[in-house]
């Protein structure tokens, strides 16, 4: 190689060593995963604190969501899951609402035992404290809970056993979901919720209750899912997410669901 042209790439190379690698910025999506994957850990607070800047920066008065990308098994390797996840099947969305009443009443029924109240479709949902109690929760303090939940709409049924503890980081309560483990279908109309991994943000923002919700999950039931649009499922999550919101506020507040 003549001497020139070595010289060139040895100046280009050094100029290159200069420049450090930029990190992406977060996006809802990337930050709502990692809020999500450090929920235990001691850097927990800091990645909430960037996941509610983002969120506030979505803030309108309409409610709305987000699609995600499926999960991977080194996303949540971290935590307890089912074998049998087939990973792209995996579907994830975002939902975000202003929601009527304070944070303290949306607190308030947290350690109730019967969370049935949000939907008619929910044939029971009970919750067994695990950690934590009442009223230091109420106080600030963490909350550790177990839920078996049974549903059945639309002719479908599906049962599964829930992790959802709570944890207080300047003002927003941060909730995390597990689906450990799905039940089996009892019949060939039953569908199985294989796993389910959520991060919830509840917090108030100039006076207004926000609640964020994002989800990742893998149903298994008798549609044919090779015949299904991603988009219109996910579209099915959103509302029913945005049900559960508006079922909440009318248990914790008193005030209905909008029109």
């Amino acid at each position: 190689m003549p001497k020139t042209h070595l010289g060139l790439m040895l100046v280009l190379c050094a100029a290159c060593a200069d420049v450090e690698a930029e990190v992406a910025p977060p996006t809802i999506e990337s930050q709502s995963l990692l809020a999500l994957q450090h929920f235990y850990e001691d850097d927990a607070g800091e990645q909430i604190a960037v996941l509610r800047e983002l969120v506030d920066a979505e803030v309108s008065d309409t409610p709305h969501g987000f699609y995600f990308d499926a999960l991977s098994a080194e996303d949540v390797e971290m935590f307890e899951h089912s074998d049998a996840a087939i990973w792209e099947h995996t579907t994830g969305c975002g939902v975000l609402a202003k929601m009527a009443g304070e944070l303290s009443q949306y607190a308030a029924v947290v350690p109730e035992e019967d969370q049935s109240f949000p939907d008619p479709g929910y044939e029971t949902w009970t919750r067994e404290i695990t950690g934590g109690n009442a009223d230091a929760f109420l106080d600030g303090d963490g909350l550790d809970t177990w839920n078996e939940v049974v549903k059945a709409e639309i002719g479908f049924a599906v049962d599964y056993g829930m992790h959802k503890d709570y944890r207080w980081h300047d003002g927003v309560l941060a909730q995390l979901s597990l689906v450990p483990e799905g039940v089996m279908p009892a019949d060939a109309f039953s569908t199985e919720l294989v796993v389910g991994f959520t991060i919830e943000l509840w917090y108030e923002l100039d006076g207004t209750m926000i609640w964020y919700n994002a989800s990742w999950t893998e149903i298994e039931s008798p549609i044919d899912e090779d015949n299904v649009e991603i988009e219109g499922w996910l579209d099915l999550l959103i509302d029913g997410t945005l049900d559960y919101y508006w079922g909440t506020q009318e248990h914790a507040t008193g005030i209905p669901r909008p029109e």
